[in-house]
C-alpha cells in the first residue's frame, strides 16, 4: 500500500489520511472555490511562481481572500515538499494542487458571509503514459500489479482524469449506440485498435475518437478492451460499474465476430478456454 503524503490544511501539516473538512464548506456546496495544479518533476516544482500567480488572480476574480499571501502560500508549498521529500520518488512525476474555497458558508449561504477561507495543499502522482513500444515499462507493470491486487485489469487515465489505456491494451465503450475511444494523444496506437477502426466503417458502426472519463463509463452500455492476442474482449466490469447492456453486447458481440472472421481463428474459444 502506498505511503500517505503530507498535506497542508489551514495552517496545519497532516496525513492526508486525516485530511477533514466540513460538509458545510462552500467548496463542497456550492463548488465556491478555485484551484491550481503545478507540475512537480523529481521532486522539483516546475514554474510554481507562474501557477501560484494565476492562482492569485482567480482568486481576486471570484472575490475570495486568501488567509495566506502569495509569498506566504509559495513558502508553506517549499516546506510541505521538504516534509514530503522522503516519500516523493526520486524520478517521479506528481502534480501538486493548490485549492481555495470561500470557507464555511453561514446559515444565510450569503457569499459575503463566509469564510474565512479554505486553503487545501497536497501532492499526487501522475501515472505517464506510453505512447510508443519502449522496453521500459515500469508504469503498465506497476498498474497492471496495483489491479491485480483486486483480481482484475488495469484501466489508466491521463492526468486531466480521462480515460486513456489498459496496462497493454486499448480501451473502448458504446454509448448511445456509438463506440468511443480514446484520442491517439492519451494512447499506444494500437494495431488491433486500428482494426476496429476499419471493422467498424466495413459494419456502419458509427465510432468516434474522444475524451471520455469514469462518468461515461457508468453510463455506457458496453465496454471492451483490444490487444493483439485477444481482439476484442468484453469487459464486465470497471470500478465498480457494469454496463448496461448483456456482455458481451451487440456490437461487441459484432466486432468479436469479424475479427475472427478477419483472422480466420476462433479466438472466442480460446478466450473461453483461458478462463477455464
Amino acid at each position: 500500500m502506498a505511503q500517505d503524503l503530507l498535506v497542508y490544511l489551514n495552517g496545519q501539516m497532516i496525513e492526508e489520511s486525516q485530511a477533514r473538512i466540513s460538509p458545510f464548506d462552500r467548496g463542497f456546496l456550492w463548488g465556491d472555490g478555485v484551484y491550481e495544479i503545478t507540475p512537480c518533476f523529481n521532486r522539483r516544482p516546475y514554474r510554481l511562481a507562474d501557477h501560484l500567480e494565476r492562482l492569485y488572480r482567480s482568486l481576486r476574480y471570484v472575490r475570495i481572500n486568501s488567509p495566506l499571501t502569495r509569498e506566504e502560500i509559495e513558502k508553506a508549498t517549499l516546506n510541505l515538499l521538504e516534509a514530503n521529500f522522503p516519500r516523493l520518488e526520486e524520478q517521479g512525476v506528481y502534480k501538486i494542487g493548490h485549492w481555495v474555497t470561500r470557507g464555511m458558508d453561514t446559515p444565510s449561504m450569503a457569499a459575503r458571509e463566509a469564510g474565512p477561507a479554505t486553503v487545501f495543499i497536497f501532492w499526487r502522482p501522475v501515472r505517464p503514459q506510453s505512447r510508443a513500444k519502449v522496453t521500459s515499462k515500469m508504469n503498465q507493470i506497476l498498474a497492471e500489479l496495483d489491479a491485480d491486487v483486486s483480481g482484475g485489469l488495469s484501466l489508466m487515465l491521463d492526468i486531466d482524469g480521462n480515460v486513456a489505456e489498459n496496462s497493454i491494451a486499448n480501451f473502448f465503450i458504446v454509448r448511445d449506440g456509438v463506440l468511443w475511444t480514446p484520442p491517439e494523444r492519451n494512447i499506444l496506437e494500437g494495431i488491433t485498435r486500428k482494426v476496429v477502426f476499419e471493422l467498424a466503417s466495413k459494419l456502419e458502426i458509427p465510432l468516434e475518437e474522444r475524451n471520455f472519463t469514469i462518468y461515461d463509463i457508468s453510463q455506457a452500455e458496453e465496454f471492451f478492451l483490444t490487444a493483439s492476442h485477444t481482439c476484442a474482449m468484453p469487459v464486465r466490469e470497471v470500478d465498480g460499474f457494469r454496463p448496461k447492456a448483456p456482455v458481451p453486447g451487440p456490437i461487441t458481440q459484432r466486432l468479436m465476430d469479424a475479427f475472427v472472421e478477419e483472422t480466420g481463428f476462433d479466438y472466442l474459444r480460446y478466450l473461453r478456454a483461458s478462463r477455464t
